[in-house]
């Protein structure tokens, strides 16, 4: 019998084998290299047939171990489906936010069919992104009966379908090869920014022409605003990954390396801008015929812009004249201005060979916001996004730490909710790069509750408002100094 199991399990690996040497090429997922930006067209999606489901990663010894016990990668199956939220993204479409949301669309355009949530194709190219594609019936529906869709976010929506890599992640030395067969490398910044974007800032449709992408008319409804920063975004997950510095130190005995918090912040952030560049080239298109994916163009969408240059939220008398806090004229109500949750502290991230060429294309989006942009508005600047990713953090890291925390306080414009949350983000790397102490902890901590939004009731239970009332600029502004003070006292020789 002994014998008998061993020839199978030896026929199994050698059959996977042979199938990923003789397999056809064109299923296979391009190369991510070290900081190419994962750029996700329908063209570019493995197809759905390569999804293999949870099922496929929680075998004895491989991700379906108990939390807290050995390698975090043991538990990293039984961590996502007990404590991250994403597993339960397919789940939230059965709720009572979810019905409203979709009853509030279909009342803005009375002919639209009222398509539940869980079978609505605008939802679930990002809820469930390997639900199985329209098996006809009602138009825009879902073949709700997909074991997939039930799995929400899960390990293959990120990671990708596991078909093509599966059998080759459990040989030796899978880490030097695991890319070329269609595993992301999340290890990278650049790469988990932009997987992570493409449903939390927005992207091209799925392969079989599912939305992925929050309109106004959605946040209108009652969807969340979009926000996303990649290392506020882990830091708000439960880790089913290495400790990072552990992770360095593994990366480098195998040849390679970990990006540090300076280099993860600026990367990105970097990743963010480019996704969101990318969304807004779609939405701009000239009034005319549809895209052949499927997707309308609109502009203004007004998710491209700031939500509070027209809903203005609560600000400390004063505030915005306040030399201290911003140098620019901040503009009046009722005029969208570009997103400084996507454009601030660009000088700190984007590559100074970039740099022209991304303010060239915020000051187009800020100087004609009521008419679609040119076609080439939005091209320059994402080639030299893509030409500059590697030096993403050369500009912070040429400083030392305290000039590095001096340097975003004088470039964030406190003025604004969104400056002020990417500024935070930006000193708590520049803090953990430091070795910052618990004074300047506290102090991150203090300035985290100041742009915290307040919880409140929704439909479905407690849920966080969809502004920061009251934000108090000038306590921000108190904060980010004491925080500036701490990482230049800690960084000063003794």
């Amino acid at each position: 019998m002994t014998r008998l199991l061993t020839a199978v399990v030896v026929f199994a690996l050698f059959a996977g084998v042979t199938f990923l040497i003789l397999r056809p090429r064109d299923t296979r997922v391009a190369p991510v290299g070290p900081y190419a930006p994962l750029v996700t067209t329908p063209a570019a999606v493995p197809a759905l047939r390569a999804a293999l489901g949870t099922s496929a990663c929680t075998s004895s010894g491989c991700h379906a171990g108990t939390p807290g016990e050995g390698e975090p990668w043991r538990s990293a199956y039984s961590v996502w489906a007990l404590h991250d939220p994403h597993s339960r993204a397919e789940r939230v479409l059965h709720g009572a936010l979810a019905a409203q949301i979709v009853a509030g669309i279909a009342a803005v355009d009375p002919p639209l069919p009222i398509v539940p949530a869980a079978e609505n194709r605008a939802c679930t190219g990002c809820h469930a992104p390997l639900a199985a594609p329209p098996a006809g019936g009602v138009e825009g529906a879902i073949a709700s009966a997909d074991p997939r869709a039930a799995e929400g976010v899960s390990c293959e929506a990120c990671h990708g379908p596991a078909g093509d890599w599966l059998v080759a992640h459990t040989l030796p030395g899978w880490r030097q090869s695991i890319e070329r067969e269609g595993m992301l490398d999340l290890g990278d910044p650049s790469v988990a920014a932009a997987r992570c974007g493409e449903c939390h800032v927005g992207s091209p449709p799925t392969a079989d022409g599912r939305p992925r992408q929050v309109t106004h008319a959605l946040i209108a409804a009652g969807h969340p605003r979009l926000a996303f920063d990649l290392r506020a975004f882990r830091a708000g997950l439960p880790s089913h990954w290495r400790d990072p510095a552990a992770f360095a130190e593994r990366a480098a005995a195998e040849g390679g390396r970990r990006a540090d918090p300076i280099e993860e912040w600026s990367l990105g952030r970097l990743a963010v801008l480019r996704a969101y560049l990318v969304q807004a080239e779609r939405q701009s298109v000239p009034v005319g015929p549809p895209p052949a994916d499927g997707s309308a163009p609109a502009w203004p969408e007004f998710t491209a812009f700031d939500c509070y240059g027209c809903h203005r939220p609560a600000l400390v008398a004063g505030a915005l004249s306040a030399p201290s806090l911003g140098t620019q004229p901040i503009q009046p109500p009722g005029i969208p201005r570009p997103d400084p949750l996507v454009w601030a502290l660009l000088e700190s991230f984007v590559p100074a060979e970039a740099h022209a060429a991304v303010e060239g294309a915020r000051g187009a989006l800020a100087a004609r916001w009521m008419d679609p942009p040119a076609l080439d508005t939005f091209q320059g600047a994402l080639a030299a996004i893509d030409r500059g990713m590697p030096g993403a953090a050369d500009r912070l890291r040429a400083l030392p730490p305290g000039e590095q925390a001096a340097a975003i306080a004088a470039a964030a414009d406190l003025r604004a909710w969104g400056e002020a949350a990417v500024a935070f983000s930006a000193l708590e790397a520049v803090a953990a790069q430091a070795g910052a102490g618990d004074r300047v902890a506290a102090e991150l901590a203090a300035l985290k509750d100041l742009l915290a939004f307040p919880i409140g009731e929704g439909p479905d239970g407690p849920i966080r408002h969809d502004a920061p009332h009251p934000y108090d600029p000038a306590a921000a502004a108190t904060a980010v100094e004491r925080i500036v003070a701490g990482i230049q006292a800690g960084a000063s020789p003794p």
